[in-house]
């Protein structure tokens, strides 16, 4: 029987674009088998599954995010925004999975359960955003990584094809957007000890990451540790289409950082000027199509999260 003996299970019926409710009965079976009694909840519309997370009694010993990064990214922020020291445990059953991957859970969801209840608490960095639109000062927080520009353009088209086999759905999306981006003018800033210029140009996308892989599985910030008290800001200049497709099986690796294109710097906070307002996606989440003057921190030591025994002691 696990350690954990007041669990609330956070279930996304619609992650992987449906096809995971089939597998509810299934789960629930092995949950009550591995924890005793479990609280099952299934997210029921977008931002349910934070407003449940955010209404835990602190009696609860663990809150399990059963999905993707979705599910992750409400879960998460939701402890987070009301400052909970209840830990989070990840059953990988999204398209991307890509914060999961940070944490080393297994991918095989009977694997999870099993690391989970025999797992071990480690507190991890967060990141929060706020921005201009439209006059208004808005903000998110993220849990894997934010992303600026073609980045975010992507994951507004995303959903469309996260039902292809492979996990090669983001992948397509990248392509399609290709065909239509046009790279804004931006100076990024480094915010952590003073200001200080990174960068100034036609800026294709940033990505800043919490933790290495975005958009399922290709590893942007191939430097970032989750416990570091930094994030990784990977920015991206402007260039081709024929450009940009050599450079993706190099980012699919993290082998991209040598190239001329490529800025990455490791900071605390920074800030994203830019010549017209611009998508910003949270943990593939759509925040925003029009966000200007952009702001980006770590939160460090925020967040409580179980990880498998096995996993090793920097992350």
């Amino acid at each position: 029987m696990s350690q954990f003996r007041n669990v609330v299970v956070v279930f996304n019926p619609a992650a992987q674009t449906g096809r995971l409710a089939h597998l509810e009965p299934n789960l629930k079976d092995e949950l009550h088998a591995t924890f005793g009694s479990v609280r099952f909840h299934c997210s029921e519309y977008k931002g349910h599954a934070r407003e449940l997370a955010m209404e835990l009694g602190a009696e609860v010993d663990l809150v399990l995010a059963v999905g993707g990064d979705g599910t992750v990214h409400e879960v998460g922020t939701g402890l987070v925004e009301v400052g909970s020291r209840v830990p989070m445990g990840i059953l990988p059953l999204g398209s991307g999975n890509d914060f999961a991957r940070a944490l080393k859970m297994p991918m095989e969801w009977k694997e999870a359960i099993s690391a989970l209840s025999t797992g071990t608490l480690r507190t991890v960095d967060t990141g929060y955003s706020q921005w201009k639109e439209e006059g208004k000062t808005r903000e998110c927080r993220f849990i894997n990584a934010l992303g600026v520009g073609f980045d975010a353009f992507c994951a507004v088209i995303a959903p469309k094809y996260k039902g292809w086999p492979f996990g090669i759905g983001y992948t397509v999306s990248i392509l399609v957007a290709l065909k239509s981006w046009i790279s804004s003018g931006a100076t990024v800033w480094n915010l952590s000890n003073g200001k200080e210029p990174i960068f100034s140009g036609r800026m294709m996308f940033t990505t800043i990451g919490n933790a290495q892989d975005s958009g399922g599985g290709y590893s942007i910030n191939p430097k970032a540790l989750v416990s570091d008290g930094r994030v990784d800001a990977c920015v991206v200049e402007n260039c081709s289409i024929m450009r940009s497709l050599s450079l993706l099986p190099a980012t699919r690796e993290g082998k991209h950082l040598t190239m001329k294109e490529v800025n990455y710097h490791q900071l605390e906070k920074m800030l994203i000027d830019t010549d017209r307002g611009l998508p910003i996606h949270a943990d593939g989440e759509v925040q925003s199509l029009e966000a200007r003057s952009i702001e980006v921190s770590v939160v460090a030591n925020s967040l409580r999260v179980i990880v498998p025994k096995s996993a090793p002691e920097v992350l």
